[in-house]
Protein backbone atom coordinates (compact mmCIF):
# COMPACT_ATOMS: atom_id res chain seq x y z
CA UNK A 1 0.00 0.00 0.00
CA UNK A 2 1.49 3.25 -1.25
CA UNK A 3 0.17 6.63 0.55
CA UNK A 4 1.73 10.26 0.04
CA UNK A 5 1.19 13.69 -1.00
CA UNK A 6 2.94 16.23 -2.83
CA UNK A 7 2.06 20.16 -3.03
CA UNK A 8 3.55 23.21 -4.35
CA UNK A 9 2.91 26.62 -4.81
CA UNK A 10 2.42 28.26 -7.61
CA UNK A 11 2.09 31.84 -8.19
CA UNK A 12 -0.83 31.59 -10.59
CA UNK A 13 -4.93 32.43 -9.94
CA UNK A 14 -6.36 29.36 -9.15
CA UNK A 15 -8.52 28.99 -12.56
CA UNK A 16 -5.64 29.35 -14.03
CA UNK A 17 -4.01 26.37 -12.28
CA UNK A 18 -7.28 24.55 -12.48
CA UNK A 19 -7.85 25.17 -16.55
CA UNK A 20 -4.76 22.85 -16.63
CA UNK A 21 -5.36 20.05 -13.76
CA UNK A 22 -8.33 19.25 -15.49
CA UNK A 23 -7.79 19.02 -18.60
CA UNK A 24 -8.36 15.18 -19.19
CA UNK A 25 -6.15 14.95 -21.99
CA UNK A 26 -3.47 16.41 -20.79
CA UNK A 27 -2.48 14.25 -18.21
CA UNK A 28 -0.05 12.56 -20.55
CA UNK A 29 1.70 16.20 -20.70
CA UNK A 30 2.32 16.92 -17.40
CA UNK A 31 2.02 13.21 -15.99
CA UNK A 32 4.65 11.06 -17.92
CA UNK A 33 3.69 8.20 -16.04
CA UNK A 34 0.76 7.92 -18.14
CA UNK A 35 1.67 7.82 -22.13
CA UNK A 36 -1.80 7.32 -23.23
CA UNK A 37 -5.29 8.23 -21.83
CA UNK A 38 -8.19 6.81 -23.75
CA UNK A 39 -11.75 8.05 -23.19
CA UNK A 40 -13.89 4.68 -23.77
CA UNK A 41 -16.74 6.39 -22.09
CA UNK A 42 -19.12 7.61 -19.05
CA UNK A 43 -19.24 6.40 -15.57
CA UNK A 44 -21.51 7.77 -13.47
CA UNK A 45 -20.44 11.43 -12.91
CA UNK A 46 -17.49 11.01 -14.45
CA UNK A 47 -15.56 9.33 -17.04
CA UNK A 48 -14.02 6.28 -17.84
CA UNK A 49 -10.59 5.79 -19.42
CA UNK A 50 -7.90 3.26 -20.64
CA UNK A 51 -4.32 4.09 -19.82
CA UNK A 52 -0.95 2.78 -21.15
CA UNK A 53 1.54 3.61 -18.82
CA UNK A 54 5.13 4.42 -19.44
CA UNK A 55 7.16 1.72 -18.51
CA UNK A 56 6.85 -1.37 -20.74
CA UNK A 57 5.97 -5.35 -20.62
CA UNK A 58 2.37 -6.60 -20.64
CA UNK A 59 1.28 -5.04 -17.04
CA UNK A 60 1.07 -1.69 -18.42
CA UNK A 61 -2.28 -0.92 -18.95
CA UNK A 62 -5.09 -0.61 -16.99
CA UNK A 63 -8.18 1.28 -16.37
CA UNK A 64 -9.21 4.52 -14.72
CA UNK A 65 -12.46 6.32 -13.66
CA UNK A 66 -11.70 10.53 -13.78
CA UNK A 67 -14.44 12.47 -11.83
CA UNK A 68 -14.65 16.35 -11.87
CA UNK A 69 -15.38 18.44 -9.06
CA UNK A 70 -15.35 22.00 -10.39
CA UNK A 71 -16.33 23.73 -7.14
CA UNK A 72 -13.68 22.08 -5.04
CA UNK A 73 -11.71 22.57 -7.95
CA UNK A 74 -10.80 18.63 -7.41
CA UNK A 75 -9.93 15.87 -9.96
CA UNK A 76 -10.34 12.14 -8.68
CA UNK A 77 -8.61 9.23 -10.31
CA UNK A 78 -9.82 6.25 -9.34
CA UNK A 79 -7.28 3.29 -10.84
CA UNK A 80 -9.64 -0.18 -11.15
CA UNK A 81 -8.10 -2.20 -13.40
CA UNK A 82 -4.33 -2.52 -14.23
CA UNK A 83 -0.61 -2.94 -11.97
CA UNK A 84 -2.17 -1.06 -9.07
CA UNK A 85 -5.49 -0.33 -8.47
CA UNK A 86 -6.79 2.67 -5.58
CA UNK A 87 -7.27 6.91 -5.88
CA UNK A 88 -5.06 9.83 -6.94
CA UNK A 89 -7.02 13.27 -5.77
CA UNK A 90 -5.58 16.43 -7.31
CA UNK A 91 -6.91 19.27 -6.05
CA UNK A 92 -6.12 23.29 -6.69
CA UNK A 93 -6.37 25.70 -3.67
CA UNK A 94 -4.77 28.87 -2.27
CA UNK A 95 -2.58 29.08 -5.20
CA UNK A 96 -1.31 25.41 -4.40
CA UNK A 97 -1.38 21.96 -5.75
CA UNK A 98 -1.93 19.03 -3.84
CA UNK A 99 -1.28 15.85 -5.07
CA UNK A 100 -2.44 12.94 -2.84
CA UNK A 101 -1.75 8.92 -3.90
CA UNK A 102 -3.46 6.05 -1.87
CA UNK A 103 -2.88 3.07 -4.04
CA UNK A 104 -2.30 -0.71 -3.75
CA UNK A 105 0.48 -2.34 -6.21
CA UNK A 106 -0.47 -5.93 -7.30
CA UNK A 107 2.07 -8.75 -7.80
CA UNK A 108 5.01 -8.39 -9.44
CA UNK A 109 4.81 -4.18 -8.56
CA UNK A 110 4.35 -5.40 -5.20
CA UNK A 111 7.59 -6.90 -4.38
CA UNK A 112 9.68 -3.30 -5.33
CA UNK A 113 7.02 -1.07 -3.26
CA UNK A 114 9.62 0.85 -1.99
CA UNK A 115 11.20 1.64 -5.30
CA UNK A 116 8.05 2.55 -6.64
CA UNK A 117 6.63 4.35 -3.99
CA UNK A 118 9.94 6.83 -4.50
CA UNK A 119 9.27 6.95 -8.15
CA UNK A 120 5.73 7.94 -7.96
CA UNK A 121 6.85 10.72 -5.54
CA UNK A 122 9.55 12.02 -7.87
CA UNK A 123 7.15 11.55 -10.96
CA UNK A 124 4.98 13.79 -9.02
CA UNK A 125 7.30 16.28 -8.52
CA UNK A 126 8.00 16.78 -11.44
CA UNK A 127 4.34 16.81 -12.91
CA UNK A 128 3.33 19.61 -10.93
CA UNK A 129 7.13 21.08 -12.07
CA UNK A 130 5.52 21.01 -15.34
CA UNK A 131 2.49 22.51 -14.73
CA UNK A 132 4.00 25.70 -12.98
CA UNK A 133 6.55 25.80 -15.85
CA UNK A 134 3.20 25.77 -18.78
CA UNK A 135 1.64 28.48 -16.40
CA UNK A 136 5.18 30.43 -16.10
CA UNK A 137 5.50 30.28 -19.95
CA UNK A 138 2.14 31.19 -20.66
CA UNK A 139 2.93 35.01 -18.95
CA UNK A 140 5.35 35.93 -21.22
Amino acid sequence: MMKFQVSKKIDAPDEDIWRIVRDVNGIPKYWHGTRNLTIIGKEGDGIRARVQFAFPGPFNKGEVIINMNEQEREVLMNYVKGPFTGVHKISVRGGEVISYWDVKYKFPFSLIESWNENHFKQGTVHALERIERELMEGRK
